[in-house]
C-alpha cells in the first residue's frame, strides 16, 4: 500500500470514529465539564479582579481559568481516547476489521486522531471563553495568555498518548477509563495542591501546571535556612523542562501503545 492510500484510510477512520464520538455522550460530557468550570472560574476571577487594573486585573481573572485548563483536557482525553483500542478487542470487532486490507498502524493512527481532534474542539471552546471573559472584565487580553494554547496542545498530545496506552493494555474499556481517570485527573489535582521536598519534574500531573504558571509568570521561590542552604516546598514547573517531559510522555506512550496494539492477540 502506498502512502497516499494509507493516508486516505487514516482520514476515513478518523472521520468515522470522530463523528461517532462527537454525536455521543463522549463529546457532551467534557463540553459540559468545560462549561461548568468556566462558570466557576469566571465567578471566582471576576470577583478577585474587581477594583484592580492592568496586569494585576488580567492575572486575577485568568488565574482560575488557566489553572483549571489541564483538568479539562485530562477529562476530555480520558473520555475520548481510553476506549478507542480496547473496544476493538472487547467487542471482537477486530476479527472483522483486521481481515480487511488495513494495517493495525493505520487503524491506530485513525483511532488516535479521532480521540485527539474532538479534544482540540474542547480546548478551543475553553480558551475562547477564557479570552472572552478576560476581555469582558479587563478590556484587554495580555499576549502572554495566548502562549497557553501551544502548551495546552502539547499537553493534550501527551495525555492522549497515555490514554491510548491504557486502552491498548486494558482488557476492557471501562477499566482503561477508570485507571486513566485516577492517574490523570485525581493524581493531577493531588500533585498541584501539595508541597514536595524535591521537585517531581518527572510527573506529567506536576508539569501540567505550566499551562497556568507560565501565563501568570509564576516561578519557584527559594528561601534560606540558618545554615545558608536554599529550600522550598512550593515548586513551580520550568517551561523548558515541562515541554521536554510532556514531549517524552507523548512520544514514548504513543509509540508503546502502537507497538502493543500491533502485536496484541485478539
Amino acid at each position: 500500500m502506498n502512502a497516499a492510500y494509507q493516508l486516505r484510510q487514516v482520514a476515513v477512520i478518523t472521520g468515522f470514529e470522530a463523528r461517532r464520538k462527537v454525536l455521543s455522550w463522549r463529546m457532551l460530557f467534557p463540553m459540559l465539564c468545560a462549561a461548568i468550570i468556566c462558570v466557576l472560574a469566571y465567578s471566582n476571577g471576576s470577583g478577585a479582579a474587581s477594583g484592580l487594573d492592568g496586569t494585576e486585573a488580567s492575572n486575577e481573572i485568568l488565574r482560575p481559568f488557566v489553572a483549571s485548563a489541564s483538568l479539562v483536557l485530562a477529562i476530555s482525553a480520558t473520555v475520548m481516547s481510553t476506549e478507542s483500542l480496547s473496544e476493538e478487542f472487547e467487542r471482537r470487532s477486530g476479527y472483522i476489521t483486521f481481515t480487511k486490507p488495513l494495517s493495525r498502524n493505520v487503524l491506530f493512527a485513525g483511532k488516535f486522531l479521532s480521540g485527539f481532534l474532538p479534544s482540540v474542539v474542547v480546548l478551543a471552546f475553553y480558551y475562547a471563553v477564557t479570552y472572552i471573559a478576560c476581555f469582558t472584565v479587563v478590556g484587554d487580553v495580555p499576549g502572554r495568555a495566548f502562549t497557553a494554547v501551544p502548551l495546552a496542545l502539547l499537553y493534550l498530545v501527551a495525555v492522549t498518548g497515555v490514554c491510548m496506552l491504557f486502552s491498548s493494555l486494558a482488557p476492557r474499556g471501562s477499566m482503561a477509563m477508570m485507571v486513566a481517570f485516577l492517574l490523570l485527573v485525581v493524581l493531577q489535582i493531588f500533585m498541584q495542591n501539595v508541597g514536595f521536598d524535591s521537585e517531581p519534574w518527572y510527573s506529567i500531573g506536576y508539569e501540567s501546571g505550566i499551562l497556568g504558571d507560565y501565563v501568570l509568570g509564576n516561578q519557584t521561590e527559594f528561601m534560606m535556612d540558618a545554615a545558608g542552604n536554599l529550600y522550598t516546598s512550593d515548586y513551580v514547573p520550568d517551561l523548558g523542562i515541562s515541554c521536554a517531559v510532556m514531549s517524552a510522555y507523548a512520544i514514548i506512550s504513543t509509540a508503546f501503545a502502537a507497538f502493543v496494539f500491533r502485536y496484541r492477540n485478539m
